[in-house]
């Protein structure tokens, strides 16, 4: 995908379309985040291409089909560590499931390492 960048992202006449979730931190983001210029393969780009991103088409579940898979568990776990998403939503999603489910519930931050006995 990068050397398709690298051929396109410049030119005016070319659409850049990004279908689903761009992380923080990502090429991808920085590029929807409209970006005038992008590291790609070590070497800075102008971004002139349109850039488009389609929302909705995503292969991850959604709070509430979490929820009910969640609550399908015969026991609780000892502890949910809730590890994909942007913060805000980890942690509103966190305290969802601490107040419906009572469960302990952690949000570890980048790099966080977790002792498990």
């Amino acid at each position: 995908i990068k050397h398709h960048l690298v051929n396109n992202i410049s030119k005016t006449r070319n659409t850049i379309l990004f279908v689903g979730y761009q992380a923080a931190g990502t090429l991808g983001r920085q590029i929807v985040d409209k970006a005038k210029k992008v590291r790609i393969l070590g070497k800075r780009y102008r971004v002139k291409a349109r850039v488009v991103q389609l929302d909705g088409f995503s292969a991850h579940a959604d709070r509430d089909e979490l929820m009910r898979w969640l609550s399908g568990f015969w026991q609780p776990p000892r502890c949910l560590f809730v590890t994909h998403g942007e913060p805000s939503i980890s942690e509103s999603f966190a305290d969802m499931v601490r107040q419906k489910m009572g469960w302990e519930v952690v949000v570890p931050g980048y790099r966080d390492e977790v002792l498990l006995d």
